[in-house]
């Protein structure tokens, strides 16, 4: 389970693998659908990823690769913990 504090998401090993920051402040309806794992940020024209379709696995392995990746999380996804 990944946690998500002060807009930081942690492993569970406690790693930093993101900093939740949108220059853009966009919200859902600023997302067009392009597939179940990505969406398309109307705003800045950056493709989001939809974390309700990731495994926490996998979600790891793109962060540990660009931290800058845009993300999409619901607070009812099991893969977080909010703090």
């Amino acid at each position: 389970m990944l946690t998500i504090k002060d807009k930081k998401i942690y492993t569970e090993n406690g790693l930093l693998l993101k900093k939740i920051d949108c220059p853009k402040k966009v919200s859902v309806s600023d997302l067009q659908k392009i597939s179940d794992k990505k969406l398309l940020c109307k705003s800045c024209d950056q493709n989001i990823l939809d974390t309700e379709y990731m495994s926490e696995k996998e979600l790891c392995q793109i962060l540990q690769k660009d931290k800058n990746t845009c993300l999409k999380i619901s607070k009812l996804n099991p893969m977080f913990r909010f703090m």
